[in-house]
């Protein structure tokens, strides 16, 4: 056995017409970080943002008891594996006193935005800088792409319902749906653009010459990445024969999109994942669906309803409480689908830890309850350890404190201290114990 060479951090595999991002290896590691000086060797903290439509069954939400002797909800129940890494967040509003507009976009196209409360863009919503791209300005210097955003739905014609992430006021981001555009762009090179078909047999055999300058354990972790890369490689594959075979032509996606919602999902979500290995990005959003919600049926889910239908019930009647039952089915969907992902981070080494450890990932909704359109108590999970300055395992409740609050609280960790964004009031304490 013996030890890796030293080998350049944005070292990458190169091929005829490709180039593949690398995961963090030991031998990336300056040598006095090896030799025990830790300060050299810290993660890099990751921003992620993951954003549900429509509010949720509140009352099948929120926890029992606070602190850390909580019970999950039955909805947040699919987390439990988790408990350690994730601190559930009540009594957070989002932009309280906001007025005007429908109560959708309301929710939606500000959620993340530092606009003060009522100034808003041309369209008439608050829309300034979000906060992901405050976060990109600062850390996505040092990556190949500052920020990425993604979403299950492609279409944007509705801008204050199908974006979160702001350049500016009235000036979107933009998010990608297509599984293989989000592999080249994080993956691949991103100067080469279009479809790289085959990227990981173009570069294996520099992927060889480096395996043999690799020490064991890294050995290891290259051929892990590989295997993770070569398995996305074939499911987009799959996904674009399955759609050109099989997709009806009135439906206006790319062929690359899959037509089943969850292996969309988990494709992205996987991509993502991969993101954060190889460093490419530190900043992510990702819309699980548009604001307010899927029109089509959850086949998959034996619901023949949209979603937006099912948020507008009158729990009073059967069909409320019917409706009630099916929009908790909704939402453990998603929460599954996010506990998955916050899996593959728990199982992924990096530092002394995990790279869950070194992420802030902040999942919830504009509103809570659809119906009502309102924007107190908006269900809110953060994930992740910050780089130890988050402690899981707990249920706080902030009881009417601004969601911004809990922006500014991020943004303090990744080294920026802003006085204010949107309506915060402060920093939020008991996120560290």
């Amino acid at each position: 056995m013996h030890a890796s060479q030293r080998i350049d951090r944005r070292t990458v595999l190169r091929g005829i017409g490709a180039t593949l991002a690398l995961p963090m290896l030991e031998a990336m590691q300056p040598v006095r970080a090896m030799a025990g000086d830790q300060s050299s060797n810290r993660p890099p903290l990751r921003l992620i943002y993951i954003f549900v439509p429509g509010g949720v069954n509140m009352d099948a939400w929120t926890p029992q008891g606070e602190g850390r002797d909580f019970r999950f909800s039955p909805t947040l129940s699919v987390l439990e594996p988790l408990r350690e890494h994730v601190l559930i967040l009540s009594g957070l509003d989002n932009r309280r006193g906001e007025r005007g507009g429908n109560g959708h976009p309301l929710g939606c196209a500000p959620w993340l935005s530092s606009a003060p409360l009522n100034e808003r863009d041309t369209g008439g919503y608050c829309t300034d800088i979000s906060i992901d791209q405050i976060a990109a300005q600062k850390i996505g210097r040092d990556t190949r792409l500052p920020s990425i955003e993604l979403g299950c739905d492609q279409e944007s014609s509705e801008l204050h319902t199908s974006n979160i992430s702001w350049r500016g006021p009235h000036s979107p981001m933009g998010k990608e749906a297509d599984p293989r555009a989000v592999f080249n762009r994080l993956l691949g090179d991103p100067r080469q653009g279009g479809s790289q078909q085959g990227i990981l047999d173009a570069v294996m055999a520099d992927a060889a010459s480096l395996r043999a300058r690799l020490g064991q354990a890294d050995r290891r972790k290259l051929d892990e990445y590989l295997d993770s890369v070569r398995a996305v490689e074939r499911r987009i594959e799959f996904a674009e024969r399955h759609a050109r075979e099989h997709r009806p032509p009135e439906v206006p996606l790319p062929d690359a999109v899959p037509t089943d919602y969850r292996e969309h999902n988990t494709l992205l979500t996987d991509l993502l994942v991969l993101g954060l290995r190889t460093d490419a990005t530190r900043v992510a959003t990702f819309m699980y669906n548009n604001e307010p919600g899927r029109a089509e049926p959850w086949s998959e889910l034996g619901i023949t309803e949209g979603h937006h239908g099912l948020a507008h019930l009158d729990p009073r009647t059967a069909e409320g409480r019917d409706k009630l039952e099916k929009l908790q089915r909704i939402d453990r969907n998603y929460l599954q689908l996010f506990a998955r992902m916050l899996q593959q981070l728990k199982d992924t080494p990096e530092g002394e830890g995990c790279l869950l450890d070194n992420c802030m990932i902040v999942y919830g909704s504009g509103l809570a309850w659809g119906r009502l359109h309102n924007r107190e108590n908006v269900p809110v999970v953060l994930a992740g350890g910050g780089g130890g300055t988050i402690h899981g395992g707990r249920h706080i409740n902030y009881r009417g404190r601004p969601l911004a609050d809990l922006h500014l609280s991020l943004l303090h960790r990744l080294g920026i201290e802003r006085a204010r964004v949107a309506d915060s009031t402060g920093l939020l304490p008991q996120l560290t114990v």
